[in-house]
């Protein structure tokens, strides 16, 4: 199942800054993906950047300046109640940056 990124919203915009065109983002979700095994990976915002940036559990180490946006696993898809909490989020964020 191929991820496709959110089509709408400041999140949208975001992901194709800090990913690049959709093929990219999908590409990059899924080697993370691959490489954070049962676990996943988890899209967050770095909170002293304002960037957005892949997190692996267990490969990277804790992250306390992050906040957390869309956990994936392999074979799902990020609902779009997923895409509109990550959005809100990053609105909220962008407000105290």
């Amino acid at each position: 199942m191929a991820l496709t990124p959110p089509t709408s919203g400041l999140i949208a915009m975001r992901i194709g800054q800090e990913f690049g065109p959709p093929e990219e983002f999908e590409r990059s979700l899924e080697r993370a993906i691959e490489r954070g095994g049962e676990r996943g990976a988890t899209i967050v915002a770095v909170l002293d950047l304002g960037d957005l940036a892949t997190h692996i559990p267990q490969v990277d180490g804790p992250s306390w300046n992050t906040v957390p946006l869309v956990h994936l696993h392999r074979g799902q898809q990020p609902t779009e109640e997923d895409w509109a909490v990550a959005n809100a989020i990053v609105e909220r964020l962008e407000r105290y940056r």
